[in-house]
């Protein structure tokens, strides 16, 4: 839930765009910001754009240490999706079909007409498994990375901790518990003097209204939604790829197997280890190899 860290220690002098979108939800006609990050790639390389979703309580900065390097190789925008970070949308209905349409706004809005191929980690998983089900003329490849075919009871009782958090109205608590709960043994230890201004980072750059409206209406763990994992699955037909941390308590890596298993059209699934949910910045660059070798 709370990964604010930079993925490497190269830093960024880039300045986030806002991007008008059409937001209905807030009124006849209204216009809302959907907050991005982009980097062009090298101009002799034609390869569609990857378009990167986060977690739940990232932000662009989450992205900050993946952005360049990936764009080595071909162009990359990291967005910000309704209820997360400072994007500007309404929020009373943050379901999946919402973040679905407002994926296809943002490629209407930047002028990509083709298919693109799409990244998300954990919430931003379960979104982006959504629009390439939803829309597969939109998507030619798909990573998944913290997204299982279903919680097991660790996972549900993780998440049933987090909604008592936020119950305090506190986001700071929920940052707190959610540390140990979405980062490896080995990434703590290594920068525990961090984690106090980690959580402040979540803190300021989220609103506790938007992450509790997603809480409502984005972790719906019931297996029969039309929304779980494994029924979104049969739908897909582009190319995944299934990523996962050994010791994630999330997504637990015994059943990612079996969600690849479940695609209708082409799977594959890897586990990295040592390493916990949060896989692209607890083993940044092991993930981008394998992220760039499946998109080539």
């Amino acid at each position: 839930m709370v990964q604010h860290l930079s993925s490497t220690s190269v830093g960024s002098t880039r300045v986030p765009e806002v991007i008008d979108i059409p937001d209905p939800l807030a009124g006849p006609g209204a216009v809302g910001q959907l907050r991005i990050e982009r980097q062009a790639g090298p101009g002799d390389v034609p390869a569609p754009p990857l378009v990167i979703v986060g977690g739940m309580t990232q932000t662009l900065s989450s992205w900050s240490g993946q952005l360049r390097p990936l764009s080595a190789q071909r162009p990359v925008v990291v967005y910000e999706a309704r209820g997360q970070g400072q994007t500007r949308l309404a929020v009373h209905d943050v379901s999946p079909p919402v973040h679905v349409t407002d994926f296809e706004h943002l490629l209407d809005a930047l002028g990509i007409a083709g298919p693109v191929d799409l990244c998300g980690f954990s919430f931003g998983g379960r979104i982006a498994l959504g629009i390439a089900a939803e829309r597969p003329e939109r998507v030619r490849r798909l990573v998944l990375s913290g997204v299982g075919a279903g919680r097991e009871v660790l996972g549900r009782v993780i998440v049933r901790a987090w909604r008592e958090a936020l119950r305090t109205g506190d986001l700071e608590a929920l940052a707190w518990l959610s540390l140990a709960d979405t980062l490896g043994p080995r990434f703590l230890a290594e920068n525990e003097s961090v984690l106090a201004a980690l959580v402040k980072a979540t803190v300021r750059r989220n609103s506790h209204a938007s992450i509790v409206a997603l809480f409502a209406q984005m972790l719906d763990d019931a297996p029969d939604s039309p929304w779980a994992p494994l029924h979104l699955a049969p739908r897909v037909r582009a190319p995944t790829l299934l990523l996962a941390g050994e010791f994630d308590r999330l997504a637990a890596p015994s059943d990612l197997q079996a969600l690849a298993a479940a695609f209708a059209g082409p799977a594959r699934a890897q586990v990295l280890p040592g390493v916990g949910h949060t896989v692209a910045i607890e083993a940044p660059e092991p993930w981008r190899a394998l992220v760039l070798d499946f998109l080539a």
